[in-house]
């Protein structure tokens, strides 16, 4: 089956929320534990998870291999969401005005929706020695949100270009 964009769309996000599902209890295990989760290590192998989960989705909703431009929008339209949603959320958080505290709590909701993109964030400020200091705040701030926007949908879309197991039907076995 050639799936739609926003068949393709629907299931990235299938597939997201179940990985952020596995992912967000790690936010209660505990501050010692949560800190050694937030290492650029773990925030890898939870990326690394939309491997399987893009594979998986594929292979249930039988889609077929994409165009280059369906490819594109595949993993084009998630990753400008995630970076409407950071960006959006970081200008409301830097803005003198009462919007701060709706871009903080955009933010820190990140974590309930996008687990795996923001322990990448978090190990991406824990690689920088003054966190309280807006300077921290430089190109590898802004790299980060990029990666942390661009990595899911393009992991999820490879996985889903993994080959899948073919099934013989009485129809198609050459006798």
């Amino acid at each position: 089956m050639t799936p739609s964009p926003t068949s393709r769309l629907g299931g990235f996000a299938a597939g997201h929320f179940v990985i952020t599902a596995l992912c967000a209890p790690l936010l209660f295990l505990g501050p010692q534990l949560f800190a050694s989760v937030s290492s650029p290590l773990q925030a890898l192998w939870m990326m690394v998870l939309y491997l399987p989960a893009g594979w998986i989705m594929a292979a249930v909703r039988r889609w077929n291999r994409p165009t280059p431009k369906e490819g594109v929008k595949a993993v084009l339209w998630p990753a400008l969401l995630a970076w409407g949603w950071a960006f959006g959320g970081w200008l409301l958080l830097i803005c003198p005005s009462l919007l701060s505290g709706i871009g903080f709590w955009m933010l820190t909701s990140t974590y309930f929706l996008a687990c795996p993109s923001f322990v990448f964030m978090l190990a991406a400020l824990g690689q920088n020695a003054d966190l309280t200091a807006w300077s921290t705040f430089g190109f590898t701030w802004y790299l980060s949100i990029f990666l942390a926007g661009l990595l899911p949908p393009l992991l999820f879309f490879l996985g889903s270009l993994l080959p899948k197991k073919r099934l013989t039907t009485a129809k198609n076995v050459i006798e």
